[in-house]
């Protein structure tokens, strides 16, 4: 913010103001607007040469009368101060992050708003250059499966009136969290699949312990109890952004009989981040989709990334999850007193080609040993 957007500040405070009603101090507005305090200090000058406002010895500085403040400018004239929104982003190759962020830009930009976007791989040195930046009306983070420190947080909370975080991670804490659980996706897969005749069916995922995916495993657990189908857990023990599907791929190989085949014939898996490379990692190991094995992915349904065109899909839109987040962000503005919340995003279907009725006479291709 600028020097004159503190001014205008101050003559709207001085214009509502009655007798007694105290100033912000000059550390309060320094944070608010990021100017210095000889710039602070100069607008205050300015509004005691006026008479005012009147500082007391050991108690603040109190406005005198609201009656002498110079008059508001026509309501013509007078236009909303822009907001800042930081945006920060761990620095990692995910592209639904990349997508999502972008998404927030175009939306604050369109409507004036002013966007700086930070991206980093340490904490640490995310908190130093956080010291060095503006007071900002929000800050979006972007934790891209990697931990949020509790100092980050403090840091951004001190930089920050709002904070949005990517994912619902957070509970119980002073934060919007916009994400989503993957619970529900994974029920949703497990039902189309029986659908088609499949009772034997395997869930893949990150051994992370991520709060969304371990509701999945929950939800695996109830599906299993509940009976009539075999359903088995596969951990992948890596993270989307690393090489996560040649990962679930050796795991699928550590599973497979003498002969190739799988102990299922339907495969959920999450964390995918390129459906074209699994269809073809797949096929040369002997399990073309969905001849051999019926895939359904859990993710976002609006990427062509993930899904690759073909890949049926469930999860949620990051259209959503744009919408989501800046809606969280405005109704806080709106209101800084309602309670902090957790906002999941509604389940999305992508029907594609990745599923085939179940037969016994799958292909019996044998599958590579590499």
């Amino acid at each position: 913010m600028t020097s004159s957007e503190l001014d205008q500040y101050l003559a709207g405070l001085a214009r509502a103001a009655r007798p007694g009603d105290r100033l912000p101090t000059v550390r309060e507005l320094m944070r608010r607007f990021g100017v210095s305090q000889m710039i602070v200090q100069r607008a205050i000058d300015a509004l005691k040469t006026r008479g005012l406002i009147e500082a007391q010895v050991g108690r603040g500085t109190y406005f005198r009368a609201g009656a002498d403040a110079p008059p508001a400018p026509p309501a013509a004239a007078r236009a909303p101060a822009p907001r800042s929104v930081l945006l920060l982003r761990r620095s990692i190759g995910i592209a639904r992050g990349r997508v999502l962020l972008e998404g927030l830009q175009r939306r604050y930009a369109e409507a004036g708003q002013r966007v700086l976007e930070v991206s980093y791989t340490d904490p640490e040195h995310a908190r130093t250059v956080l010291k060095g930046l503006p007071h900002f009306d929000a800050g979006v983070v972007q934790s891209s499966f990697k931990t949020i420190t509790i100092e980050l947080l403090a840091a951004l909370r001190e930089k920050c009136d709002v904070i949005a975080v990517d994912g619902a991670a957070l509970v119980g804490a002073d934060v919007e969290a916009v994400g989503m659980e993957w619970g529900e996706p994974l029920a949703r897969a497990v039902e189309l699949l029986r659908r088609q005749g499949h009772r034997r069916i395997a869930f893949a995922s990150s051994t992370q312990p991520f709060l969304a995916t371990q509701l999945a495993q929950r939800r695996l657990e109830a599906l299993r109890e509940q009976g009539g189908l075999e359903l088995q857990a596969i951990g992948v023990p890596c993270l989307p952004d690393e090489d996560y599907a040649g990962a679930l791929i050796e795991q699928l190989r550590a599973l497979a009989g003498a002969d190739a085949r799988l102990p299922f014939s339907a495969l959920v898996a999450w964390g995918i981040e390129d459906g074209a490379s699994l269809r073809e990692r797949l096929a040369q190991a002997g399990w073309p989709v969905p001849e051999a094995l019926s895939v359904v992915l859990l993710g976002r349904t609006d990427l062509v990334n993930e899904h690759a065109g073909f890949f049926t899909t469930v999860g949620c839109r990051v259209a959503d999850q744009i919408e989501q987040l800046h809606a969280a962000i405005a109704a806080r503005w709106a209101d800084p007193a309602r309670p902090y919340a957790v906002h999941l995003i509604p389940v999305a279907l992508r029907e594609g080609d990745s599923v085939a009725p179940f037969s016994e006479a799958v292909p019996r291709v044998r599958a590579s040993r590499r």
